[in-house]
């Protein structure tokens, strides 16, 4: 497989996993960032940095890797990736050559379609030679703080899914599954924008939910004197409801279940009067209140 020259735009924790991954691939990797002293950790590591997004106008390959935090009324905040993509569009104004851009930050359904899309077709001279695709990612970050268990982690090297949104124009998806992915160990579903986020807020939520419903179960066993743990780990036994969300007693915190729950909600509610979606956010709240965060550090999903 011939090697690649790989731009990482965003190089935290995400970025970071995934630019490590194809370097381990053989491919080239350069790292971008806002955060200098982001960058300054990775050269310190000997990385290939670059202070400069311009920089990575001579690559092939792009992933957006950039935050999507929630105001406080819960509303997706995207300046980091409209930033990312305007900047980056830009800078690949100096070359004439097809290049593919793949977003994995988390974004609402629609975001894509009707926000990225036009920005590129705005800012570039070359729309036609620039593929966006949106590929969410589902690394998991784990923390010692609530289990030990690394069968809950997930990585570029055990993704249980390849996830491709796609325009009309199916080039893109065939070039990037060529290049990056010729022989996937791994289900690859290829399907349009909207679907693509969809699944992406639908799987985080799913494991969310479980967290609160196990949360909800330890508030009732303390209640008629159950110790909730084993009532946990016998149920963890059937495979058809698995262990994640067992390890309970506390909210879940990290970057992402919470501003991604409270994001969907706000998405949802102008659609459809949701109640089981919001109850996860409330039982998790009433679990912060009462009980604390399971590691103020932990990521749950990002």
């Amino acid at each position: 497989m011939k090697a690649l020259r790989i731009g990482i735009v965003g190089s935290g924790y995400t970025g970071r996993t995934i630019g490590e991954h194809f370097l381990r691939r053989g491919h080239q990797v350069r790292f971008f960032d806002i955060k200098k002293e982001v960058l300054e950790e990775l050269r310190s590591k000997g990385y290939d940095v670059t202070y400069e997004i311009g920089d990575l106008a001579d690559l092939d390959i792009f992933f957006i890797c950039v935050p999507t935090p929630v105001d406080r009324e819960g509303n997706q905040v995207l300046d980091h990736v409209k930033e990312a993509i305007k900047n980056l569009t830009l800078a690949l104004n100096s070359s004439q050559r097809e290049q593919i851009i793949v977003v994995k930050s988390t974004i609402l359904p629609g975001t894509t379609q009707n926000i990225l899309l036009p920005l590129i077709a705005k800012y570039s001279e070359k729309p036609d030679k620039i593929g966006l695709i949106y590929s969410p990612e589902f690394i998991t970050e784990m923390s010692h703080t609530w289990t030990q268990d690394n069968s809950f982690k997930v990585s570029p090297e055990n993704e249980y899914r390849l996830v491709l949104g796609e325009g009309n124009d199916k080039k893109w998806g065939d070039l990037l599954l060529q290049k990056l992915y010729p022989n996937p160990t791994f289900p690859v579903i290829r399907t349009d924008y909207k679907t693509a986020e969809m699944i992406k807020y639908a799987s985080n939520i799913a494991l969310a939910c479980k967290i609160s419903y196990w949360n909800e179960i330890f508030l009732i066993a303390q209640k008629i004197g159950v110790n909730s743990e084993i009532v946990a780990q016998a149920c963890a036994l059937d495979p058809r409801i698995g262990k994640y969300g067992t390890v309970h007693g506390k909210a879940f915190g990290g970057k992402c279940l919470p501003k991604d729950l409270k994001a969907f909600i706000k998405f949802a509610e102008a659609i459809h009067p949701i109640k089981l979606i919001k109850a996860i956010d409330e039982v998790n709240e009433y679990m912060r209140e009462h009980y604390g965060v399971r590691g103020e550090d932990d990521r749950d999903s990002n």
